[in-house]
């Protein structure tokens, strides 16, 4: 049963930190994946409040290995120094400036997306003040990012990373709150499945609203390649194709038990997925 086309999924480099970004494209060539999701770690991509990489060194290289970036992915969340709830002044501006260069990177590269979360609170301070913070640095960075023609991408986070926005409701409201033509979002299964909901849920409430999506395994949460988890990937993509969803699937693997070889996690995956693509 044909639910997915293979150039509707794209790769992602979390997973590939000891090794070049250049093996990253290289693997993603031999396993058919002509998509990429850049984590812009120093080393494969360096981004921070003053400068970035040339991107078009960047898209030369993706463009030799036939991959096509469609989305950036900032380093972010505790205890990475960009925190959009950032409460020191200092932060607050090194932070916006950090996440503006990564819109400007993006409109370079033409990939039209940057994922992004809600940031974190101390356990020490109120939660709505740093709730309060968040929302007006991504409404900031939300209208920057529409003017250039950038889309933000919202994730839900696991309780473990933030107390801002963990669950589809809190998403819902941030979202509302933002207010901005220039953020959407960003359906993470691993964070789903963590808050006990459904991918259903997400497109009943948020509908077209749901551009993006994490598309991975768990148990039944987590961040593994498909086959290593116990969801079902077949009702999954039935759930996607039925609230008719046309962004892409990143396979976003996060565990240590891949960075020795991590191609594997997609060729495992692929495995898995084949029955239902096209």
């Amino acid at each position: 049963m044909s639910l997915l086309s293979l150039d509707r999924i794209a790769g992602m480099n979390c997973h590939y930190r000891f090794y070049t970004l250049e093996d990253f494209f290289a693997a993603l060539q031999r396993n058919g994946i002509t998509h990429a999701e850049l984590w812009t770690c120093a080393s494969h991509f360096l981004l921070d409040p003053f400068s970035w990489q040339d991107t078009k060194a960047l898209r030369r290289l993706a463009k030799r290995y036939g991959v096509q970036i469609i989305c950036l992915t900032p380093e972010q969340n505790n205890p990475k120094p960009y925190n959009l709830a950032a409460r020191d002044p200092e932060l607050i501006c090194r932070t916006r400036c950090y996440f503006l260069n990564a819109i400007c990177a993006a409109q370079e590269l033409e990939c039209g997306l940057v994922s992004c979360s809600s940031g974190w609170s101390f356990y020490s301070e109120p939660t709505q003040e740093a709730w309060k913070r968040a929302v007006a640095m991504l409404h900031t960075l939300a209208e920057e990012a529409y003017r250039r023609g950038v889309t933000l991408v919202m994730e839900t986070l696991l309780p473990r990373e933030t107390r801002l926005v963990c669950t589809l409701e809190e998403e819902k409201r941030m979202l509302a709150e933002i207010n901005s033509p220039g953020i959407k979002a960003n359906l993470d299964l691993g964070s789903m499945a963590a808050a006990g909901e459904t991918i259903s849920q997400w497109f009943a409430a948020l509908g077209e609203d749901t551009i993006h999506c994490h598309f991975v395994d768990g148990h039944p949460a987590g961040h593994l390649a498909w086959g290593e988890g116990e969801r079902d990937p077949g009702q999954d993509l039935e759930d996607f194709a039925r609230n008719g969803y046309r962004g892409y699937f990143t396979l976003e693997f996060l565990s240590p038990d891949y960075y020795g070889e991590p191609w594997r996690a997609e060729e495992r995956s692929l495995r898995t997925l084949s029955a239902y693509l096209k």
